[in-house]
């Protein structure tokens, strides 16, 4: 049996929301990641070893693993969000494969009318604030260039990085639900973008 947690106001649960009362106004999704932005992170390698830094942060099985496991983490986010509600997704790494790429992979899977990305007031026009990474040179839009359009929603998605904001680096993306619409999808679908080759 599970017990509610302090700081839930409700049970929290592996299952997915299916009622209007299982639903939340506001969902944080703080996703599992390399830590490869949190600098203090990285230094407690200097006391276990610094092996442990290939197994836990660039071991290309959880390179590989850690973005599928943030998809699955950001689609359930959404499903337990009411409509007109705001999730906030969100690392401490600096990589795009756990940032760009798997809110790009969420909003190739919701439709503009479903899912916005919107400014984040706190955020807005602050030099510590960069913007996300996005293909810059045709080299780069190589096994990209059908999501132009996604990589375009995805605009007010900040990334925080440590040379300038005194902070970790971060990624952060508001994003608002727009409609009802429960999508469900299989598994294997829920995914970060993949280069097209």
């Amino acid at each position: 049996m599970l017990d509610k947690p302090w700081f839930a106001p409700k049970l929290l649960s592996t299952n997915y929301a299916c009622s209007e009362s299982d639903l939340y106004d506001r969902v944080l999704v703080d996703a599992e990641c390399t830590h490869d932005g949190s600098l203090a992170h990285v230094q407690k390698y200097e006391r276990w070893g610094w092996e442990h830094l290939d197994t836990q942060v660039v071991n290309n099985n959880r390179s590989q693993s850690v973005p599928i496991l943030q998809s699955q983490l950001l689609e359930n986010g959404w499903r337990m969000l009411k409509p007109g509600g705001v999730l906030v997704y969100s690392t401490c790494s600096l990589s795009r494969f756990q940032n760009e790429y798997v809110l790009g992979g969420f909003l190739s899977r919701h439709a503009e009318n479903e899912a916005l990305v919107e400014v984040i007031p706190l955020l807005q026009n602050q030099v510590a604030a960069s913007p996300i990474w996005q293909p810059s040179c045709a080299e780069e839009w190589v096994g990209l260039e059908q999501h132009r359009g996604v990589f375009a929603r995805m605009k007010c998605a900040v990334r925080l990085d440590p040379r300038v904001s005194n902070t970790s680096g971060m990624f952060i993306a508001r994003i608002r639900k727009l409609s009802d619409v429960q999508t469900t999808f299989d598994v294997e679908d829920i995914a970060p973008l993949k280069l097209e080759t």
